[in-house]
């Protein structure tokens, strides 16, 4: 007996879930065709994590490296670098498909 609940929970399961996806296909306004990563959304990170490395940098700097030491200022440029790197690839990128 416990089996045959045990289905009939994940057949109504199922079908809510069906349900749930159709109501969802239909208010779709069009926006599938947007890249939930857009390059302007890297772009801005990049922007912010530049300005920590910066800050950074000039902390190490100035204090001789006893606040903050230079591998963190270098990694930090790296990855805002890598960010910015990869904001302008997905740009380039969604340019030659349109």
């Amino acid at each position: 007996m416990t089996d045959i609940t045990n289905r009939d929970l994940q057949n109504t399961e199922i079908n809510k879930v069906d349900g749930e996806k159709g109501k969802m296909e239909a208010l779709d306004l069009g926006h599938a065709e947007e890249h939930p990563t857009a390059p302007e959304n890297f772009r801005e990170a990049s922007y912010i994590v530049l300005f920590v490395a910066a800050v950074f940098v000039v902390n190490a700097l100035e204090s001789g490296s006893y606040r903050t030491p230079w591998p963190v200022a270098i990694v930090t440029l790296l990855i805002g670098l890598g960010l910015f790197g990869y904001s302008w690839h997905l740009q380039s990128r969604s340019k030659t498909k349109k």
